[in-house]
């Protein structure tokens, strides 16, 4: 019997989210399908496919609005052949930038197109993709109804990323490679709050700096560590300009962040919008209880088991595997001087929760059991329901 053929699409396999979990994706499904992989350009090379047939279309980002629509022209046309000539059953895409070449190339396969930030919603093309797909595939149930809502698809479904427990609870318990300077920071006294993510305005770190500044003042040994890629060169600034950067950890990317994460007592999300936040998920998994801002979108789907009470932003919660919070509004502000009602509120859940061991051990068993129903076994298994539904 054939097996159905699946092209999976991504303008590069760099670190990043939705690059990672398309490598995995490809992985998981390597067994049970033909998969095969087209990238843009295959500069900056970061995640493992080996085994997966990796095709570079060799037509990477172009500058100038003439030459960015020729880009596209070759794309589509480029991709077109090559759906033809696999004879591809489903293609599936991450990232604005590959949904629209993947729907516009559309010959006799079925066109996944997926929408993995909540960002993405207002995106350029946005109304193109939703049209033009066969499927819509958002990660979360609160994006997949927006998205229904303002884009009537031909169809829509969720597809929660995958979080690979069993490898980060091994690569937790890992020592070796971590740098001597990371290892005197982990194992100083104190409360340790992490976070992870690419130095990235969406992040919103320096909310979470200027709440640590404040949480430093009622804990003088807590520490702060951001573990993501990035010079975090005016994050720095700020740390030292409310004179806590002896305090604060700036790691840079990491092969393995779970090893330097399994330490912390406490992980914080700040961002101001997420699709679904794998971060978040693969803290739990190393056992760290998490306060989030409630953002859009899938804090609230994770943290709770019915995340349609926890659905006011400005308030804060507690939900039933962690702590949500009121969001952070206003713009960018990088002035010590400056701390809003919302970083004192931050700060505060932050210092009630570190300092009440009992909470912080319920959460800590609430977390992990919560991270392993995003396991890779139900992500398998609801594509292959997807796939099915194609036929």
């Amino acid at each position: 019997m054939r097996r159905k053929k699946i092209l999976l699409i991504t303008p590069m396999l760099h670190q990043g989210g939705f690059e990672r979990i398309c490598a995995m994706t490809a992985k998981l499904l390597k067994d049970t399908y033909e998969v095969h992989i087209a990238v843009f350009t295959k500069e900056d090379l970061f995640y493992d496919v080996s085994g997966i047939d990796l095709i570079d279309l060799n037509l990477p980002s172009k500058n100038g609005k003439i030459n960015k629509i020729v880009n596209i022209i070759k794309r589509v046309l480029r991709l077109k052949a090559l759906k033809k000539r696999l004879d591809i059953d489903i293609s599936y895409s991450f990232g604005t930038t590959a949904n629209i070449v993947n729907v516009l190339s559309k010959a006799n396969d079925t066109t996944w197109a997926g929408i993995r930030g909540y960002g993405a919603l207002t995106d350029s093309g946005i109304g193109l993709i939703c049209r033009r797909a066969d499927t819509v595939v958002s990660c979360t149930k609160t994006m997949e109804t927006d998205i229904r809502k303002k884009f009537a698809p031909k169809s829509c479904a969720t597809l929660y990323n995958p979080c690979d427990t069993a490898a980060i609870k091994a690569l937790a318990d890992e020592e070796e490679g971590i740098e001597p300077v990371y290892a005197e920071f982990l194992h100083r006294e104190g409360a340790l709050i992490a976070s992870m993510g690419r130095e990235d305005d969406l992040k919103g770190f320096w909310h979470l700096i200027k709440s640590f500044s404040l949480i430093k003042k009622a804990l003088p040994t807590a520490r702060l560590m951001i573990i993501g890629d990035g010079a975090y060169k005016e994050y720095k600034e700020l740390a030292s300009a409310l004179h806590i950067e002896k305090a604060v950890l700036f790691t840079g990317v990491q092969r393995n962040p779970f090893a330097l994460l399994k330490y912390a007592d406490v992980y914080a999300l700040t961002s101001q919008t997420e699709g679904f936040p794998n971060a978040l998920i693969e803290a739990m998994a190393c056992g760290v209880p998490c306060v989030s801002v409630n953002c859009m979108t899938g804090p609230n789907e994770i943290l709770a088991d019915d995340f349609l009470p926890y659905c006011d932003r400005g308030k804060t919660y507690e939900a039933d595997y962690g702590i949500l919070t009121g969001i952070f509004t206003g713009e960018k502000n990088l002035d010590a001087d400056v701390i809003t009602e919302e970083e004192q509120a931050f700060a505060d859940t932050l210092i009630s929760l570190l300092t009440d061991k009992a909470r912080l051990d319920a959460y800590r068993k609430k977390a992990q059991k919560r991270a392993e129903d995003f396991g890779m076994d139900g992500y398998v298994q609801r594509i292959m329901e997807l796939a099915q539904q194609a036929v």
